[in-house]
């Protein structure tokens, strides 16, 4: 899976030519196909590269050659997932199996295409995800499409027998303070207290409260919604406990968890989560209405690149399967619209997505219908006017 890290190292790298590449792919049962429309994809890759920057067949072939490799290689098309990306360059050749559907797509330029894996390296769907059980304690950071666990070590107890025991065989412990050893101590003091440590409901409070203690620590000031899962019980006990600013309480992944696999895990967290980012999205539409007539939000393109390329979008929606060729030019702070064969032309909702995401901005590669104005291929609330600085109108 593709990293924020990776994103931002692609997305600062220029050369005189380098190649993306977007293919749907098969997760199982279809390895020949996808290997198949992969080798069309190498093939218009190597026709671009002549046409555009004048490179001989057998130049594009060596130029492509990792990727040609990637192609023969019949195990790594047993292991596929719905999308894939590749990326070559001079000294460059990357590639990510995705949990995205991509649109088919072979991309030549100074720059790499990286739009389609906005929705993978940003934040706006971010989460975490706690996993509660008497037996065991998992915490996850996640987004919609990828999950990976946190390493708890020295964080929290490994389950509510070791919270109980940890400070003395016949300690039964209430919380007086921060996180145990390790990680984010600070010099918790726990105070003994009688009765049988599986059912005492006064024991759990102490084992959560211990929980919470690191897990509080270690998400400090993060401020992505904490989703909490386990058997019921458990729930109510750890809300009261929390001290965690950013708790989600509106729903959990209800059940024993201990045996679920991160797949599964996964499943369950978004399912409990979902609804929370499709009101942050419906806000966004709305706010959008809003502000088109104070002229704090639009869909002209000529305002949107500049904005974006300048740090002043809050959020882009753009229709995922729409392309404009054309120019930024920074004197003017004003684009031009080119044929795609061009040798200046960039995509320019590429260009307009990666910087607005990489200003923060939150940005929706979405389906042309889910556009608040689907009059037109982009739209963007920005975060002050920008009239004044586009020139070339």
């Amino acid at each position: 899976m593709i990293t924020l890290e990776n994103f931002n190292a692609l997305a600062a790298a220029t050369n005189e030519y380098s190649v993306s590449i977007y293919t749907p792919t098969y997760r199982v049962g279809n390895e020949k196909e996808d290997h198949i429309r992969f080798k069309n994809a190498l093939k218009k890759a190597a026709d671009k590269l002549g046409k555009r920057y004048g490179l001989s067949e057998k130049e594009a072939e060596t130029f492509l050659k990792p990727a040609h490799e990637l192609a023969d290689n019949s195990e790594f098309w047993q292991q596929q997932s719905d999308g894939l990306a590749v990326f070559v360059g001079p000294d460059r050749f990357e590639y990510y199996t995705c949990p995205l559907d991509f649109n088919p797509l072979v991309y030549v330029s100074e720059e790499y295409y990286l739009r389609p894996l906005v929705a993978l390296v940003g934040d706006q769907h971010r989460f975490h995800f706690l996993a509660l059980s008497k037996g065991a304690v998992r915490l996850y950071t996640a987004t919609e499409y990828s999950i990976s666990s946190v390493d708890l070590k020295g964080l929290v107890p490994e389950n509510m027998e070791a919270a109980l025991m940890q400070d003395g065989a016949d300690n039964h412990l209430s919380r007086a303070g921060g996180a145990e050893g390790g990680r984010g101590s600070n010099n918790q003091v726990f105070f003994g207290r009688g009765g049988d440590p599986s059912n005492d409901v006064e024991d759990v409070k102490a084992y959560l409260d211990r929980v919470d203690a690191g897990i509080s620590d270690y998400l400090c000031d993060d401020k992505a919604p904490l989703v909490l899962g386990g058997v019921e019980e458990l729930i109510p006990i750890y809300q009261e406990a929390n001290t965690y600013a950013h708790l989600y309480t509106e729903n959990f992944a209800h059940g024993n968890l201990e045996e679920d696999g991160p797949a599964l895990i996964h499943e369950k967290a978004w399912t409990a989560i979902a609804d929370h980012f499709d009101r942050q999205y419906d806000r966004d539409r709305k706010l959008y209405g809003d502000n088109v007539a104070a002229g704090e939000a639009g869909n002209d393109l000529q305002e949107i690149v500049p904005a974006a390329v300048n740090g002043r979008i809050a959020a882009l929606w753009l229709d995922r399967k729409a392309y404009v060729y054309g120019e930024y030019t920074p004197d003017n702070n004003g684009i031009t619209v080119l044929h795609d064969e061009d040798k200046n032309a960039t995509e320019l909702l590429n260009l307009a997505a990666v910087r607005a995401f990489q200003a923060g901005a939150r940005v929706y590669n979405v389906d042309r219908e889910m556009l608040p104005n689907d009059g037109s291929d982009a739209n963007a609330i920005y975060r002050y006017a920008v009239d004044a600085d586009t020139t070339n109108r």
